[in-house]
């Protein structure tokens, strides 16, 4: 029993009743009481009502001749068969003995609930410990047997199909967001949209969530596709409750090292899809911005720098076309009605590309070229943004 849980015992008990509540752990020593100045002091009666498990009468007379002790009545705290404190109202014995029953039975009820929640948090624990242990694999440190072993537990088998999902929310409303029982609330939420147990759910020391979700292995990327539909559920089902949800979708996975890859692929398609907007991102399809990001900064630097040194503010229009072209390459007619302009249009803005790059966005490797360049750049920028919210 912690301190704080005995002095909530002991004031919100002595409010209701109208009498003097004080409560000691298993050595009489008062460890919540309503008349603060008491703490830390022994409390006689106690050791007599626990080492007997029965309650205890304290006459008038009794408490003078102890020290720091009142009359009134105490009663021992059992939780598992086991005594863990104890309970003592403060006034006529008769009369406090009314509530003695009373108080035992709620001081008892707040005790298990006190211990399911730090059991329900030692658990939490040991699966957040868990996920950054996949997290931080590598094959050949050979610690695949005691990650199967602490998976297994905790009741998850790690070399069956999954496929990870990093998930970092985000509340309409700031000041709950900063609120430290937020993510407690997404992380409860969350884990309950998921019906299925098999689903390996845990918090991440950066106030995101990663799910291993257990999924039927398959060919084609069906366990993506259910994986994609699964988040967007999520996602609807979240925002109902105020919580916006960016998601990272990694790669499918049927054994321990490829479920490592498959988180951090989640993590890394999350950072990408961030910079390049929407909600829901996948390792998958953004696997060549993913390789992009993993260049040294100084390469993408120069990279960026050289490749568009002709872009200015009056240039957006321009990017947006060829950004919409690389979509939907050597289509002019898509493009054009994507971009609801004139096809003799979209040409002049094209070779206006070519004529201030220098790049030939009809040539592969120019086109390539420049688009690289430009996604680094929102890359970058949304590296930077990131960097400056954590400060």
């Amino acid at each position: 029993m912690n301190a704080k849980t005995a002095q909530s015992i002991a004031e919100t008990t002595s409010e209701v009743i109208g009498y003097g509540v004080l409560v000691t752990d298993a050595k009489g020593i008062i460890i919540g009481c309503n008349d603060r100045e008491r703490l830390g002091k022994i409390h006689t009666p106690s050791l007599a009502a626990m080492s007997s498990q029965e309650p205890s009468l304290t006459s008038r007379e009794e408490a003078a001749k102890l020290t720091g002790v009142k009359p009134g009545y105490t009663i021992p705290l059992v939780l598992a068969q086991q005594v863990v404190g104890s309970i003592a109202i403060a006034g006529p014995p008769q009369r406090t003995k009314r509530y003695g029953l009373l108080v035992k039975k709620q001081a008892e009820i707040l005790l298990r609930e006190q211990a399911f929640l730090e059991l329900q948090l030692r658990q939490q624990l040991a699966m957040r410990d868990l996920a950054e242990s996949v997290l931080l694999y590598r094959p050949d440190e050979d610690s695949s047997a005691s990650l199967l072993l602490h998976g297994k537990e905790l009741g998850f088998d790690l070399n069956r199909c999954r496929i990870a999902v990093v998930a970092a929310p985000r509340s309409t409303d700031l000041e709950e967001e900063r609120d430290r029982n937020f993510n407690e609330t997404v992380l409860h939420r969350v884990t309950n949209f998921f019906a299925n147990p098999s689903h390996f759910i845990a918090p991440l020391r950066n106030q995101q969530l990663i799910l291993f979700l257990a999924l039927s292995c398959g060919d084609n990327n069906e366990m993506e596709a259910t994986a994609q539909a699964l988040c967007q559920a999520l996602c609807d089902h979240m925002e109902q409750h105020g919580v916006t949800l960016e998601i990272g979708i990694g790669l499918e996975a049927g054994n321990l090292p490829e479920l490592s890859l498959s988180a951090r692929s989640a993590r890394r398609a999350l950072l990408a899809g961030r910079a390049l907007g929407g909600a829901i991102h996948s390792a998958r399809e953004l696997s060549l911005e993913i390789l992009l990001s993993s260049l040294p900064a100084l390469a993408r630097r120069r990279h960026i720098s050289a490749t568009l040194d002709f872009v200015k503010k009056q240039d957006e229009e321009l990017l947006r076309t060829f950004l919409a072209w690389c979509e939907n390459p050597f289509e002019p007619a898509v493009v054009s009605k994507k971009l609801a302009i004139h096809r003799n249009t979209l040409l002049y803005r094209l070779k206006k590309i070519r004529e201030l790059s220098g790049l030939d966005p009809w040539n592969f490797r120019n086109c390539f070229s420049l688009w690289s360049a430009l996604t680094l750049q929102r890359l970058f920028a949304a590296s930077e943004e990131e960097k400056e919210k954590e400060r």
